[in-house]
């Protein structure tokens, strides 16, 4: 098999363990549920992926990558450090605001049921920090051309930015077909966030 078979054989399991992962749940999926999905013998599974951990983490790895992407070309596509800021909570409101489920209702399971599971939680602290370090090259970015004045320490700035954008998926999630993006008040919610970065990075608009 060439190289280019095996790439395009692993990116269909991975797509097949995403739609299985969203649809029922991390925890209750089954290697025997992904084998059976993709219609390949158990073995022709096997020998790219041993475990439901393993083809979590290559797509969650995979959307990282995406996002690094995203962030780097956010920077350099913006014409102020604000406006790449504006352009991120944009992006956050939207997302927040579809209707479907994606599969940031996996990583939260899997991630609240990892903290107590130590292999586990070394994963999610080295996926924390790499987050972590691509929102603060946003803020940085605006602290060295002087378009940023932090009242509060960087890092207490971008954990805050992580928790309401967290707060917000996860709170769409648990009401979803129960409460409209209405009712959450994702729009307010956000701009309540645009605020608060405005005031403690102290933009002058």
């Amino acid at each position: 098999m060439s190289e280019e078979y095996k790439e395009k054989r692993k990116e269909e399991i991975l797509e097949t363990a995403r739609e299985i992962f969203i649809k029922q749940g991390f925890e209750k999926t089954t290697m025997t549920d992904i084998v059976e999905a993709t219609g390949l013998s158990r073995g022709g599974v096997y020998q790219y992926f041993s475990s439901t951990d393993e083809m979590f983490r290559h797509i969650t790895d995979r959307n990282d990558q995406e996002s690094k992407k995203w962030f780097l070309s956010l920077i350099e596509n913006s014409s102020t450090a604000w406006e790449a800021v504006e352009k991120l909570l944009q992006e956050t409101e939207q997302d927040r605001l579809s209707d479907g489920i994606g599969f940031g209702v996996v990583q939260f399971e899997y991630f609240l049921n990892s903290l107590r599971v130590e292999e586990r939680a070394s994963y999610l602290m080295k996926r924390f920090q790499f987050l972590r370090e691509y929102f603060s090259k946003l803020i940085q970015n605006g602290v060295e051309t002087g378009e940023f004045k932090p009242l509060q320490p960087i890092d207490a700035i971008i954990l805050f930015i992580m928790n309401v954008s967290d707060g917000l998926l996860l709170y769409r999630l648990m009401s979803f077909n129960r409460l409209g993006p209405k009712e959450v008040y994702v729009s307010e919610q956000v701009e309540a966030l645009r605020m608060y970065l405005k005031a403690v990075l102290q933009v002058e608009q």
